[in-house]
Formats: structure tokens, C-alpha cells, sequence
């Protein structure tokens, strides 16, 4: 990761504003007076530089530089600009990003905000729930290139962080025998969706129904949509929507090469809630996490473990149907939660954040108040993204022979 004195400071186009932006890094946690490597943080140095004009030209004048930060860093945090409402965040990303997306083949329940056409709710789950880190929609053959988190009201109470983790790191902190593994075998996904979802369960995949999922109540509809999205599926009974494939547990990043952790095991192993509230617990002390994360594990080891041996929703496993162990769930959790970094959103924050390398998640809180939305950019077909990867790796290597 670059020093943050390695950053030529930003020179901004004379109708753009002031010439100077804030440029920094976040105080580390422990407060030793060093700072977390990313995100990035963009501010203001001046009144002026706040507003939404200003924010929003800025975008639109600096895509290049702003490319290369969100390649260096994995993420950008905007903060200290006048951000109030859902249009004021489609308003600013647009700037930016021009080619926005509003097709929604993810997890979780969620629907447009304000008067706007791509910024939605972040997820409409109970707040003290935990979503576990993710590429966002990573299973899917074309998850999106980008991210835009905003803060419209931020929680005041311990907890509601959207932590971000580095999945590159993840990648080379999973152990090489599991990775070999999961190279081997590759990942097979269930996605289970009834036509009314259930708002009474801990599982959140089964909150979504397939209603929802495809915004039509016609099955002739859904079929078509799913065909052309290359989805497999098929009708359990008269009205449960079922897909199942399989895919590869990683991927490289299509401009760097990186090599990315990129699935959902993390998000669809059913050990996964509990043992996400256990870490908040961890993080916070709050004993209901504890009471929780205790109930819910021993639930869901009847559940889903190996006595009645159910499924939830969205059910993961090795290309050949075998489980993940519970000590390989352990394994990758634990690569994942030493990479991940936690920032306390303030409001009025956008967060852009590289789909193809940097994950996002949420924090449980009992705090109401939080209100998170979300926009994304066109997809990129992981296919087109390794192929990408590949001739970067190629060009490389003829560089190097050259010059040797």
C-alpha cells in the first residue's frame, strides 16, 4: 500500500472549484498515532468545497485520478460534503459514473429511495443482524465493477459500521492447502426463494422472495428473465424458485492481476450469523450479541448441522455437494475478520468501493436510526474480467523477458 506523501496532490480543473482537496487516511483504532491503509478519505478544505456542486464537478473532472486511488487503495471515502438525500447521492455518483445499474440479482430485501432511479436501500434487515464481509454479488457470472455507500443518517449507538476488507489480503491469509482445495473443487450454490418471503427468520436469503428478486409475480416472466441471465433454475411445487450452480471461489482483478478471494462462503455457511455475532460481541462487549450468537448457534446446529441437516435459503458447498467443514469455515473467517477494517460512518458520507477487490459488510446495532443507501455500476462478466487478468499477466511477462 502507498504512503499517503507518495500522493501528488490533486490539482482540480478551474470550473471544478478550488484547486486543493483534502487528501488523508484514518487514526487507526488504537489510537498509537498510526492510520488504517484504507479507505482514502476526500475532504474539503474550504465551506465552499462542501457543497454538492462541488463535490459532484469534482467527480466529474477527476475520474482518472479517482481510478487510480480506488486502484491503489480499494476504496474512497467523500466526507464533509453536503450529502442529505438519496437524489444528492445519484446526483454526485452520476458525475462520476455515468452508467449506473438497477438490476438487483442479490441477497437481500431492499428497494429504491427518494426520487431516484438507481439508489437503493442498503438492506432492509433488521439492524442488530450482521452481514458477513462479501463481494457484492460475487456468485453471479457479472457482479458489478463498483460500489457507492452513502450515509443519510448514521447511527449514533456502538455499532452499524459498513467495514470494508481488503479480499486480496484475505486471499493469500486463506491457507494454501484450503485454497487448493477450493481450486480444485470450485463452489456449488442453492438459492432457495419462496414467492412471500419470511420477515420471522435469521435467515436472511429467505427474507427475499423471488417476487422481489425479479420485481414480477409472473413465473413465465421469471423464467425468461433467468434464461437470459444464463441462471439455471427450476419450481419446487407450485411457488418455490430454486437455482443451483457452480462457480469459481476466486478471481483476479481485471486491471491488476491480483489474485481476489470472491464467493459468498463467508455469507451463506450456516454457521455464519452466529459466529458474526460472536465477533460483534468481541468488538463490543454488548452481552446481547453474546445471548445471541449462543442461541442462535445452538439453533442452527440442529437446524442446519448435522442433525436435521436443512438448508437455508442461499446453502453453500464444494462443487461435489460436500460440506464445509466447520474448521474451514473457521480458517477463512478468521482470514477475513484479521483483514477487515472498521470506520464509523458520519453523515453525509459516500463511500465508492472496487467490487472486484474490496468487500463490504455491516455491523450489527440497536440503533434505529441508521440509514444506509446504495448504488452500483454497470456489471463486468468475471469471464471478461480473468481474461483481462490473463493478458495483463502475459504483457507482463513479455516486459520482463525484454528487459532481460
Amino acid at each position: 500500500m502507498p504512503s499517503l506523501s507518495s500522493i501528488t496532490p490533486l490539482r482540480t480543473e478551474p470550473h471544478a472549484g478550488p484547486n486543493d482537496i483534502g487528501v488523508s487516511l484514518l487514526p487507526s483504532d488504537n489510537k498509537d498515532g498510526t492510520f488504517k491503509s484504507y479507505p482514502l478519505v476526500i475532504s474539503p478544505k474550504t465551506e465552499s468545497q462542501k457543497s454538492l456542486a462541488f463535490l459532484s464537478s469534482f467527480m466529474n473532472h477527476n475520474k482518472d485520478w479517482i481510478d487510480d486511488m480506488m486502484l491503489r487503495y480499494g476504496a474512497l471515502l467523500f466526507r464533509g460534503f453536503h450529502v442529505v438525500t438519496a437524489k444528492d447521492v445519484e446526483d454526485a455518483v452520476m458525475s462520476y459514473e455515468h452508467n449506473l445499474n438497477n438490476q438487483y440479482r442479490g441477497t437481500s430485501p431492499r428497494h429504491t429511495q427518494g426520487n431516484t432511479e438507481f439508489v437503493f436501500s442498503a438492506a432492509e434487515v433488521p439492524s442488530h443482524y450482521p452481514i458477513a464481509q462479501h463481494i457484492e454479488m460475487s456468485f453471479l457470472p457479472e457482479p458489478p465493477k463498483k460500489l457507492f455507500f452513502s450515509a443519510l443518517k448514521a447511527p449514533a449507538a456502538v455499532g452499524g459500521e459498513t467495514a470494508l476488507a481488503d479480499f486480496r489480503k484475505v486471499y493469500n491469509a486463506i491457507p494454501k492447502d484450503l485454497r487448493d482445495k477450493l481450486q480444485e473443487k470450485k463452489l456449488r450454490y442453492t438459492r432457495t426463494h419462496k414467492k412471500v418471503g419470511d420477515r420471522f427468520t435469521h435467515d436472511v436469503a429467505a427474507m427475499l422472495s423471488w417476487s422481489e428478486l425479479f420485481r414480477t409475480n409472473d413465473k413465465k416472466q421469471v423464467e425468461k428473465m433467468a434464461a437470459q441471465e444464463n441462471m439455471p433454475m427450476r419450481w419446487e411445487g407450485d411457488d418455490t424458485f430454486v437455482s443451483e450452480f457452480e462457480t469459481e471461489a476466486f478471481q483476479r482483478h481485471p486491471q491488476t492481476g491480483e489474485a481476489v478471494w470472491f464467493n459468498h462462503a463467508q455469507v451463506f455457511h450456516w454457521t455464519s450469523f452466529p459466529a458474526e455475532l460472536f465477533a460483534a460481541f468481541r468488538r463490543t462487549k454488548d452481552l446481547r450479541y453474546l445471548m445471541r450468537a449462543l442461541l442462535l448457534g445452538v439453533l442452527s446446529w440442529i437446524k442446519y448441522g448435522p442433525i436435521l441437516r436443512q438448508q437455508m435459503a442461499l446453502h453453500v458447498a464444494f462443487g461435489d455437494g460436500m460440506p464445509l467443514s466447520i474448521w474451514e469455515m473457521h480458517q477463512i473467517r478468521k482470514a477475513v475478520h484479521e483483514n477487515t477494517i472498521y470506520n464509523r460512518w458520519q453523515q453525509g458520507d459516500v463511500v465508492m468501493i472496487d467490487n472486484f477487490s474490496t468487500s463490504h459488510g455491516r455491523q450489527p446495532t440497536y440503533d434505529k436510526g441508521r440509514n444506509i443507501v446504495v448504488a452500483w455500476s454497470d456489471p463486468l462478466a468475471k469471464k471478461d474480467a480473468m481474461a483481462r487478468a490473463l493478458d495483463k499477466q502475459r504483457n507482463d511477462q513479455c516486459i520482463g523477458s525484454h528487459e532481460t
